[in-house]
C-alpha cells in the first residue's frame, strides 16, 4: 500500500492492483491479475488474430458489469432483498470508425425477486453507477451510463 499526500496535508492510503500482459502471438495476449487469474484476449482474423478471446474492449465493458452486478447484489443481501434471479446486459455504444471512443453504455439490469422491490432495486442500481462501482466512476468522466431495470 502507498500512502501518497503533499506537504501539510492528510496523507491518502492507495491500494495498488496489478496486471500484466503477456504478448502470446500476433495480436494475442494474456492478461494476469494480481488475484491469480488469467484472461486471453485476441483480435479478429482481418487484425491480424485467431478470435480466440475476447477483445480489451469487450473486457472493459465486461468489467463495467461484472462491477455494478457485485454491488447490486450485495446491496440487495444487505436489504434483505431475496433476488431469485438476475442478469446484466451491457450494450456499448460508439461510432463505426476503426478507431472509436465508446460514447454510451447501457445497463440492463434484469431482476427477479421474491417480493415486488422495484423501487429498492432502482435506488441500489443508481447508488452503484454514480457512487459505489469504481468501473462506472472511472467511466462516467468521459461516457453516458444509462440504465433500465426489468422485473422478469
Amino acid at each position: 500500500m502507498l500512502v501518497l499526500g503533499v506537504l501539510g496535508q492528510a496523507r491518502k492510503k492507495i491500494n495498488k492492483m496489478k496486471t500484466t500482459i503477456e504478448w502470446y502471438k500476433g495480436v494475442k495476449f494474456i492478461a494476469k491479475t494480481g488475484s491469480g487469474n488469467s484472461i486471453l484476449m485476441d483480435g479478429p482474423v482481418d487484425s491480424g488474430g485467431n478470435n480466440d478471446g475476447a477483445r480489451p474492449t469487450e473486457l472493459l465493458i465486461s468489467g463495467v458489469g461484472g462491477c455494478t452486478s457485485f454491488d447490486v447484489i450485495t446491496m440487495a443481501n444487505t436489504k434483505k432483498i431475496e433476488i431469485e434471479k438476475y442478469f446484466l446486459e451491457v450494450e456499448a455504444y460508439r461510432p463505426e470508425e476503426k478507431l472509436s471512443k465508446i460514447t454510451t453504455l447501457h445497463l440492463i439490469y434484469n431482476i427477479k425477486t421474491k417480493s415486488f422491490n422495484k423501487e429498492s432495486l432502482e435506488n441500489i442500481i443508481k447508488l452503484s453507477i454514480k457512487k459505489q462501482c469504481s468501473c462506472c466512476l472511472i467511466l462516467n468522466e468521459s461516457v453516458e451510463i444509462t440504465y433500465k431495470l426489468k422485473m422478469i
